[in-house]
């Protein structure tokens, strides 16, 4: 975790933090443009100023596929100073996001 830290100096350095969003979503997986949260989120980082563009990925209600990006994303190479969700709120039988640990 050395260069963790290094990174985070690097990355602080410029004044600017690094967000990703994560939209998980059936729906959106096969058809992006359904998705408004992405557009809405990223308006959000752009209007506060202290954030770089974020990251923005669509990821189906599958419980290896959200676990899978958030890992990559907390404990890659290019991690990420925040990670906001969102979707994946429905309670049917094929909805995981809930149990995702």
């Amino acid at each position: 975790r050395q260069n963790a830290h290094r990174s985070l100096f690097i990355i602080m350095t410029d004044g600017k933090l690094k967000p990703a969003i994560l939209i998980i979503s059936d729906t959106a997986s096969q058809d992006p443009s359904s998705d408004k949260a992405g557009a809405a989120l990223t308006a959000t980082f752009a209007a506060e100023g202290s954030w770089e563009d974020p990251v923005t990925k669509i990821v189906p209600d599958n419980v290896l596929d959200i676990q899978r990006t958030i890992c990559n994303w907390t404990d890659g190479e290019e991690f990420f100073n925040l990670i906001v969700t969102t979707g994946g709120t429905g309670f049917a039988v094929k909805d995981n996001t809930p149990e995702v640990r």
